[in-house]
């Protein structure tokens, strides 16, 4: 367990899905569902981690899927309310420790071309630029600049 800014950093249990597909919803025109979140946790290699708030809220959510020696980030999200106040990077060192523990080559994500700021904590973190996915989000349609953390 992690404490940041007053925000833990857990493992993401079924008894906290509906409030991370609360956060999904608030974050994602096109959010996970809480059937998604059900079958995410079930999978071999997949590992995920809410943030919560000191009164107990899920407030951010992020998972990752590895295989073969690589994992790939599934999703970082954190309530509009909580972000540039440490969450975001609360979560990604969490995903970061668990790919280690994973014993990872490499860890991928996507992240909108647009979003700057998680694209500053991301290099923050270690991860470099790697190549763009053209139109690769939708609802609104933007490229995806891919990017990875070697270990």
């Amino acid at each position: 367990m992690k404490q940041q800014n007053r925000i833990r950093i857990l493992p993401l249990a079924p008894l906290l899905v509906p409030g991370a597909a609360a956060v999904e919803r608030a974050c994602f025109s096109l959010p996970w569902s809480e059937a998604g979140f059900l079958s995410e946790l079930q999978k071999e290699g997949a590992c995920c981690f809410a943030a919560l708030s000191s009164s107990g809220e899920v407030v951010g959510w992020a998972g990752l899927e590895s295989v073969c020696g690589e994992g790939s980030v599934t999703n970082i999200a954190v309530l509009p309310e909580f972000r540039r106040r440490g969450t975001g990077e609360a979560l990604t060192r969490a995903l970061l420790a668990a790919a280690r523990e994973l014993a990872l080559d490499r860890l991928l994500l996507e992240v909108r071309a647009s979003n700057a700021p998680a694209i500053a904590l991301y290099e923050k973190l270690g991860f470099s630029p790697l190549g763009v996915r053209p139109g690769f989000y939708e609802a609104p349609r933007e490229d995806a600049l891919m990017m990875q953390r070697t270990f």
